[in-house]
């Protein structure tokens, strides 16, 4: 017989008694860890906190566990001993020492002020050791090298790394070819801060901050960068930057600032806010930035935290919402922009462009707001489409257990920076996954409008990029001067925010572990051109490059210079149906912004370009006339999944008749076996109106894959008591209309001139603001309750078979 052993440690004195304990009688308090089945149990309050923590260590299993008191479901912290400082197999580097043997004895091992003691009274493990949250150990910028699998047929080597950079987190090229980087040192919180957002005393900037701009420089024309000179510190987590007229704007909150060296040594002498407002936060969640428009614009991403937006040259104030902006960078003038993208919104070489969250890989924001705002009679059913619903990937780095959503495994949790790159062969589109160390690979289907995509096709069963290394949290990848692509690697040990990391766990884990360490790696394969970074970019040559920068670059330095001597040669480049549509379609905007008189002309290019241009037809048109195919485009209804946000609240009711419902179907379903092929059937019965499953279904509420790992209890609460937790998102928004009547939906899309409210079966249904007379949250679901009526014990167990399949 096994025997258990419980030790209690209670006051500051740590008076200890021993007491039996068996699984049965704990699991009454709360479901034990795997672990624990094997025996070797030993309970005590470990950080104090009033609650009896767990340590578990048998020849099998081991492991530290937290009681946590408190649930909290759109992050998936359960009740109980959930809060993991370590487990593994018995026997690994991170083992305990053993509390019974093979055959179930005790081993003498007990646990008093100074630790864990054998019956010697030596101390094996200290109490502090068994608070710390072990991890796997940084890598050497060489070491992790070795740990990247690229694609074949590209090779990637180290541009840069530590010292020279550190936290980076973003990097663009000026017009010399020297790399601006941005480095959030004080992520997730300044050296030495107590507030976890960066606020000092009365709401101001901490002295502490730690954000940086970098300039690097490779000296040799190695592709090495050799030389950093530090621009500006003590920033509030900057997120991005873009050059104009010899400086460059910062988005670094509350402000966006301009930043300039008169002087020429390489430091910020002169500094100004433009745009002041953005809400502080979470700093995955802020403002960020920024992309070149074709139309002279810059682009940037609300960040999801949005803000009241004060620009500083107009006074105009703009309240931020859920719309993503743009700014002109002569006036200053900031106007609302489609969509509401978490970090990195970026256009592709035709005018279109993307974004993404945390769970959605991308979206296509095929609708402009001058468009919207010149044609408030429309109204459009949804502004963006989600590109692909399949979020799986392909992680090679050994698993490790996440604080946050920790049933989330190879699926996408961390997605951002969507940036579109011609590959040599197809339209891609590189989407960065930190949380599970990889660059993933689509390729943009521009036949149908609004845009998909689909995973490239040589990335079937892998990725475009994946490590093996844990610690490799790439930001963003772009393609720079050279034609290269950079991926920039904020190396960090811990990628979540102390928001979303039980209180427990994060007093035993460093949460700034990397802060000195960075790497920047540059990408060469097929579509790389060789040749150095240029040093002085010439106009006109870059205007016929196939890179990107090559162009955005041109094209802003004839505007910062307003150099109208450009013209005839653009005009002919536009006209030269032997250049590629992209060079023919930026020179052609470029002259049209030098002289209004050249509009037309980019209109037409427009629109014999179409189809791939129909989003960049429509921003240049404005009030004007626009292809005819363009005006039937109005996207039928098009299916769009607005993905839900961990950092929104959850609003709770509490219903006993459904807890009962649930606590039954789960006493029922635990003794059944499902059938994965007659769950498909279930689904499709009772889920795929509002669910989306691989490419099946619609997306109202969550993409099933992204829930298929969540703990049967939760699964089950879900689907049987959907008002338990609602993220305020995934709320029912009920408006009522003028004449009385009454709608409820989840909002999908807002214009200046309506709102879109998505109803069950993914209908989008247009709701002029006109008509509406309010609007009200309500703190229920869409999700109806009493499915108990219609899927049957077996069928539940048959559905979650279904979903363990993925």
């Amino acid at each position: 017989m096994k025997h258990y052993i419980a030790l209690f440690i209670t006051g500051l004195g740590f008076a200890m008694s021993v007491a039996a304990l068996t699984p049965e009688q704990a699991s009454k308090i709360a479901p034990l860890p795997e672990s624990a089945k094997q025996g070797g149990l030993l309970f005590a309050d470990l950080n104090d906190d009033g609650h009896e923590d767990l340590i578990v260590s048998n020849p099998r299993r081991y492991g530290v566990y937290l009681y946590n008191p408190v649930e909290k479901k759109n992050v998936q912290w359960s009740r109980g001993w959930t809060e993991v400082l370590r487990e593994g197999a018995a026997g690994d580097p991170l083992s305990l020492p053993l509390l019974v043997d093979g055959e179930g004895k005790a081993t003498g091992v007990v646990l008093d002020t100074g630790g864990l003691k054998n019956a010697q009274g030596k101390v094996l493990l200290t109490r502090q050791e068994l608070l710390r949250v072990p991890g796997p150990s940084p890598l050497s910028a060489e070491e992790s090298l070795k740990k990247l699998l690229l694609r074949a047929g590209y090779t990637v080597a180290l541009a840069a790394k530590e010292p020279l950079v550190q936290d980076p987190v973003f990097v663009d090229w000026d017009e010399k070819g020297r790399m601006w980087v941005v480095e959030m040192g004080d992520y997730p919180f300044a050296p030495g801060e107590k507030t976890t957002d960066g606020r000092g005393d009365g709401g101001t900037v901490s002295p502490m901050q730690s954000g940086r701009i970098k300039i690097l420089e490779d000296t040799d024309g190695d592709h090495v960068y050799d030389q950093a000179t530090l621009f500006l510190d003590g920033l509030r987590h900057p997120t991005g930057l873009a050059f104009w007229k010899g400086g460059v704007f910062i988005s670094a909150i509350p402000d966006i600032v301009y930043a300039r060296d008169t002087d020429g040594d390489g430091r910020c002498d002169q500094r100004e806010s433009w745009f002041k407002g953005f809400t502080a936060g979470n700093p995955q969640h802020l403002v960020n930035g920024f992309a070149w428009g074709l139309d002279g614009w810059l682009y940037g991403a609300n960040g999801d935290s949005g803000g009241e937006v004060t620009s500083v040259k107009s006074g105009r104030k703009v309240n931020l919402g859920t719309y993503d902006f743009r700014f002109h960078p002569d006036t200053g003038e900031f106007r609302l922009e489609t969509g509401r993208s978490q970090y990195g919104k970026w256009r592709d070489d035709y005018g279109n462009w993307y974004g993404n969250n945390n769970s959605t890989l991308g979206w296509h924001y095929h609708i402009p707001m001058s468009y919207m705002e010149a044609h408030p009679e429309k109204v459009p059913a949804s502004i963006r489409t989600t590109l692909n619903p399949d979020v799986k990937v392909f992680t090679i780095s050994p698993p490790v257990k996440r604080f946050n959503h920790a049933g989330a495994t190879h699926v996408l949790t961390a997605a951002c920076s969507p940036m579109p790159w011609h590959d040599g062969a197809y339209d891609a589109l590189l989407i960065c996954e930190p949380a599970n160390n990889l660059i993933r690979r689509d390729v943009l289907d521009y036949e149908a409008f609004p845009l998909t995509s689909r995973r490239h096709p040589d990335d079937a069963e892998s990725e475009f990029l994946a490590s093996r290394d844990n610690w490799f949290r790439p930001t963003q990848v772009r393609e720079g001067p050279d034609g290269a692509l950079y991926v920039v690697d904020m190396y960090r040990m811990v990628l979540e925010h102390p928001e979303w990391i039980p209180a427990g766990i994060t007093r035993g884990i460093d949460l700034r572990a990397g802060e000195e360490l960075g790497r920047i790696y540059r990408i060469s394969g097929p579509a790389v051109k060789p040749g150095a970074p240029a040093r002085a970019l010439e106009p006109q040559a870059a205007m016929r490059s196939s890179i990107r920068w090559q162009r955005d670059t041109a094209q802003r330095l004839l505007l910062e210079k307003r150099d109208l001597a450009a013209l005839p040669w653009l005009e002919e480049m536009a006209d030269d149906q032997a250049l590629t549509l992209p060079c023919r379609l930026q020179a052609a905007w470029t002259a049209a912004l030098l002289d209004e008189s050249q509009r037309p002309a980019l209109i037409r290019l427009l629109e014999s370009a179409h189809p791939k241009v129909r989003g960049a037809a429509r921003l240049a048109a404005g009030s004007q006339n626009v292809h005819p195919d363009e005006l039937a485009a109005w996207f039928p209804a098009r299916r769009v999944h607005d993905a839900a946000s961990s950092n929104l609240p959850v609003l709770t009711r509490s219903n006993p008749d459904r807890a009962r419902v649930v606590k039954e179907y789960l006493a029922k379903v635990a003794g059944l076996e499902g059938n994965a092929d007659r769950g498909e059937k279930v689904y499709q019965k009772a889920c795929i109106a509002c669910h989306q499953l691989g490419l099946a279904g619609v997306e109202v509420g969550p993409n099933l894959a992204t829930v298929a790992a969540k703990p049967v209890e939760q699964l089950m609460e879900a689907i049987l008591d959907p008002n338990r937790a609602v993220e305020q998102r995934n709320a029912t928004t009920q408006v009522t209309k003028k004449d009385g009547s009454i709608l409820a939906g989840l909002i999908a899309a807002e214009t200046p001139g309506a709102i879109s409210l998505r109803l069950p079966g993914g209908v989008d249904l247009p709701v002029p603001r006109s008509e509406i007379g309010s609007i009200k949250t309500l703190p229920v679901s869409l999700m109806p309750d009493g499915l108990e009526s219609i899927v049957s014990p077996q069928d539940m167990a048959d559905l979650l078979a279904r979903l363990r399949k993925l």
